[in-house]
């Protein structure tokens, strides 16, 4: 291992240890406050704008074992209620105000009732406008389902294949579920053919996995050409999700070699938006669409977050408490609890690492703080590392970087995983 490994390997040990210990301090919802009932928004004024509605749909057929999102076994009778309560509060929600430039639908299995999804996208649409619907899927719904239902509706498909390696399809419990990795290709390229935007997500990290069997993989989604391709690794919970995304998971310093494999293998056909991110070279520009960049968003639906302003939303986890709370008059919000400066300038700080370019004079504009009065001991740590080069009075990432902002991501999300168990502990 050369000098610049072994520094990168040693800043993302110290990395993994400090984002857990910050996760747990700023994502922690013991200050969280029960919300009151009896109000139909959640703090914003008449024609309050922001960025993106999220819907979460708790569905699936099968429930994958590395998934920790919210989400229940099936029930057609129970899915019949919730939507038309989830269209309750959509309607309520925009009555007393919100307006929003994009929909992103997630869960669970968001194509789990075809008819229902129709309707509720429909309902957004004769209400407001907005620029984009994004809808999260699998693969297999276009072997099974009727995805021309969406067609003209969803503006983005984002498919979660995970891999095409039949070991890990099967080591993760996709391969009952979805299909062998050659079946799934057929599907995927079943939504590329249909929809306008496609991403793809895949993911590496995962135990007996090479830098070489990544770029098969890698290699497999290039030629079927999706607009966006979305690769990660497998993310190791905090709390209790921890102990089943390890059984799946290699050795951490197998990571690093994995994303230099990644970034080669796209570099031909695919431009990175983040270390995380890459969208195709070739025909018609594609405009990065990813859901996270920082923005407002405001969570509908039992399962859903949300950040307005310093207010963090927690909708109920709790299905059947969600469904009473939006037939008495109420939104779907159960708690929330504000969040400070610092922890959304860390978020700020991972987008802006991911981007490539920490701007100085923007972030100034946008907080009143320098990025050294922001991130005095953040700074030290990222040039100490190797993470980041001056560029007059602003920086830019180093591919070390890259990889940094990649583990600040893959952090996030565990801290999401940690928000859910604490979510669901608030709905028992």
């Amino acid at each position: 291992m050369s000098f610049a490994d072994l520094r990168l390997s040693l800043a993302t040990q110290s990395l993994d240890i400090v984002m857990q210990h910050t996760i747990m301090q700023s994502l922690s919802l013991a200050d969280a406050r029960a919300f009151p009932l009896g109000q139909s928004s959640v703090g914003f004024t008449n024609e309050q704008h922001i960025e993106t509605l999220y819907i979460h749909i708790p569905f699936c057929h099968t429930l994958c074992r590395f998934c920790s999102f919210h989400k229940i076994k099936y029930n057609q009778q129970k899915a019949l209620i919730y939507f038309e309560a989830l269209r309750k509060e959509i309607r309520r929600v925009i009555a007393a105000g919100l307006r929003f430039n994009r929909v992103y639908i997630g869960g669970g299995t968001t194509t789990i009732l075809e008819d229902e999804l129709v309707k509720t996208i429909e309902l957004i649409k004769s209400l407001t406008h907005v620029r984009e619907v994004s809808c999260e899927t699998d693969p297999s719904y276009f072997k099974t389902g009727n995805p021309e239902l969406l067609n003209g509706l969803v503006d983005r498909m984002s498919i979660g294949l995970q891999s095409f390696d039949d070991n890990i399809l099967k080591a993760s419990g996709r391969f009952e579920k979805f299909g062998s990795g050659d079946e799934q290709a057929i599907d995927i390229q079943k939504g590329i053919e249909l929809f306008p935007t496609v991403n793809v997500d895949l993911m590496y990290g995962f135990k007996g996995q090479t830098p070489d069997s990544v770029v098969a993989d890698i290699s497999r989604m290039i030629q079927l050409e999706p607009d966006q391709i979305t690769t990660y690794p497998l993310t190791l919970g905090i709390g209790k999700s921890r102990k089943k995304s390890k059984c799946l998971a290699g050795e951490p310093r197998d990571l690093w070699p994995q994303f230099l494999a990644v970034k080669q293998a796209m570099s031909d056909r695919y431009t990175m938006e983040f270390p995380w991110t890459y969208s195709r070279n070739f025909g018609q520009h594609v405009e990065n669409k990813y859901v996270l960049d920082g923005e407002n968003c405001f969570g509908v639906g039992s399962g859903a977050f949300g950040r307005f302003g310093q207010q963090f939303q927690v909708s109920s986890f709790d299905i059947d408490g969600y469904i009473q709370l939006i037939n008495q008059g109420n939104v779907g919000t159960s708690h929330h609890k504000m969040l400070s400066n610092k922890s959304i300038n860390q978020h700020h700080l991972m987008i802006m690492m991911g981007k490539g370019h920490l701007d100085n004079a923007l972030f100034k504009a946008h907080t009143g703080k320098s990025l050294w009065q922001a991130f005095p001991l953040e700074l030290i740590y990222l040039l100490a590392s190797g993470a980041l080069i001056k560029d007059g009075d602003s920086y830019r990432t180093t591919e070390s970087g890259q990889f940094i902002a990649l583990k600040m991501f893959s952090g996030f999300l565990a801290g999401m995983d940690y928000l859910r168990e604490q979510a669901l502990d608030l709905a028992a």
